[in-house]
């Protein structure tokens, strides 16, 4: 893969994460605010949820056929 080549392939991946972040806005932007004072530890596991949540929403929006393609 090519420098430019991989940049795509970043190019599209984050544009689909910021879509997927898009559309679960309304469900976690209260609590990504209520993030912000927590301690680190908290902040860390809270990460990982919303970044599931995120893989979810990319998920369901792909089909069985298009994730068996994926390389």
């Amino acid at each position: 893969m090519t420098r430019e080549q991989a940049i795509e392939r970043w190019t599209d991946i984050t544009g689909t994460v910021f879509w997927a972040e898009d559309r679960i806005s309304d469900v976690w932007n209260d609590k990504l605010k209520a993030m912000a004072d927590r301690p680190k530890e908290e902040r860390i596991a809270f990460t990982q949820e919303y970044c599931r949540a995120i893989a979810i929403e990319i998920t369901n929006a792909t089909s069985d056929e298009e994730l068996a393609a994926i390389e």
